[in-house]
């Protein structure tokens, strides 16, 4: 019969490959946001960057200066999208960074507490 340490500590080891395997899900996830983030962007986010019209669109509702509501050469709206849009995907890539290192934390958290407890499981089935 397993003692009451011994169940103490596999539900511990449990609770810690639950924490692992999400984690790693999640990393995976992160790891895929930072290699392709135009993947990653949100649809909406995504579209307002495909044409100039779109993006003019989305940018002169977001104005609220008089100045910005007149439209610019097709020239100078690209080069603003582009820019804009290069803007984004660094965003997207630092939002999956910082995931990953969030992941990581857990990671190593997860796995020292599933090491430990499952140690402790090892010595309580001897005794």
């Amino acid at each position: 019969m397993k003692s009451k340490l011994e169940i103490y500590a596999l539900s511990v080891c449990f609770a810690a490959m639950v924490c692992l395997v999400i984690s790693g899900g999640i990393a995976g996830y992160s790891i895929f946001e930072i290699v392709t983030p135009e993947l990653t962007l949100r649809s909406y986010e995504y579209d307002n960057y495909q044409t100039n019209e779109a993006y003019w669109k989305n940018k002169i509702s977001c104005s609220k200066d008089e100045k910005e509501k007149i439209k610019p050469s097709e020239e100078e709206l690209t080069k603003q999208r582009l820019e804009a849009f290069a803007i984004e995907i660094m965003g997207e890539k630092r939002e999956g960074f910082q995931s990953l290192i969030r992941c990581f934390m857990f990671l190593l958290v997860a796995g020292v507490t599933l090491v430990i407890h499952w140690k402790i499981a090892q010595k309580a089935r001897v005794a």
